[in-house]
């Protein structure tokens, strides 16, 4: 008979609504402080690691390591890194998969690097990609001077299409509601945090199905 469990491969990832550590703990909070270890012993005991890209013994997770290897990394003989999807948005691997352009979905998947010192890199499972905008131009008419007036006026004779370039933000128009400008150091979607799990042995335990739901106990 299959183990009720046996359905989650190791190195499977799944996104993990409760905290892993409570840097505003105070006195009488339900939480455990952050420096007492409590949330990864406890998710650790039940077959599951934080991913946040830290180095963890061959030894110690065998079963994960026949998954993942040094995909996400190496820190030293005997350690590998875990996947660090702290600040991440996950993209599916791009292999040969085509858009409706006929170019490839990650154009630049190819140059995909390493999330750590000695992991894999280009079109392959566990690379990354830095924050970017894509690639475009704004035209504007620039005025040309042809000459100057009797009173001391420049008389503009034609316009003329320089270097594309960008001079500030600008508010779009047009939009019923009117579109709230924002600014940021980053280009980015409307988002909510999350925490990462990874499954380090088989028969991980603490799931169980329920109808349609799953609960963590």
């Amino acid at each position: 008979m299959m183990h009720p469990y046996a359905c989650i491969p190791v190195g499977t990832v799944l996104p993990y609504s409760a905290p892993i550590n409570n840097p505003a703990a105070t006195a009488g909070s339900p939480y455990p402080n952050a420096t007492s270890h409590a949330y990864d012993l406890r998710l650790e005991r039940e077959g599951w690691l934080v991913c946040d890209g830290r180095a963890v013994a061959v030894a110690r997770y065998p079963e994960l390591f026949r998954a993942i290897g040094y995909i996400y990394g190496k820190q030293s003989a005997g350690f590998f890194l875990l996947p660090d999807y702290r600040g991440r948005v996950m993209r599916g691997v791009n292999y040969d998969a085509m858009g409706p352009d006929q170019l490839l979905r990650d154009p630049q998947a190819s140059q995909r690097l390493p999330s750590g010192t000695g992991g894999w890199s280009g079109n392959q499972v566990g690379t990354v990609q830095d924050d970017a905008l894509q690639a475009h131009e704004h035209l504007y008419n620039m005025a040309i001077v042809s000459g100057i007036a009797g009173e001391g006026a420049p008389v503009f004779g034609r316009y003329e299409n320089p270097l594309p370039q960008t001079t500030g933000l600008v508010p779009p128009t047009g939009y019923q509601p009117a579109i709230t400008e924002r600014q940021a150091p980053e280009t980015r979607v409307k988002n909510i945090a999350i925490n990462f799990i990874i499954c380090h042995r088989a028969n991980a335990a603490g799931w169980k199905l329920h109808q349609t739901h799953i609960f963590f106990n």
